[in-house]
């Protein structure tokens, strides 16, 4: 007799997973820091800017602790988690492209890192071993 039964996970979705639990985990810290430390002060040739990152911090907790539910889900074999960790990789894509200016090699990195999970989570999403 045969099971149907996966027995093994993708080392390409453990991938994934990983990576959205480790960058949940660092925008959960950062969004604590500027919660704690609300105000950045940017010196420019012309002038001082200032800003509230309250907000952001705000948006990166809350996305944090969503990322880092998602890489459960993910590991848990959950179509949903599949989905949105594709559409939080997807938007990840487009703020990286928009900061290479800024943070070139960052960027680059985090780019590549960010098609290398959608590509996993698009191409290995059913290889997820279950019990």
């Amino acid at each position: 007799m045969t099971s149907s039964y996966r027995t093994e996970t993708s080392g390409w979705i453990i991938f994934a997973a990983t990576m959205f639990a480790i960058v949940g985990v660092f925008n959960f810290i950062q969004g604590l820091v500027f919660l704690v430390e609300d105000t950045w002060t940017v010196l420019t040739p012309d002038s001082i800017l200032v800003f509230d990152l309250t907000t952001w911090g705000w948006i990166l907790l809350i996305l944090g602790v969503v990322e880092m539910v998602v890489s459960w889900g993910i590991l848990s074999g959950q179509t949903w988690a599949q989905v949105v960790g594709i559409i939080i990789a997807s938007v990840a894509i487009v703020l990286n492209v928009l900061s290479l200016s800024i943070y070139p090699i960052w960027g680059l990195i985090a780019l590549v890192l960010q098609v290398l999970v959608i590509w996993a989570l698009a191409v290995h999403g059913d290889e997820v071993a279950t019990p």
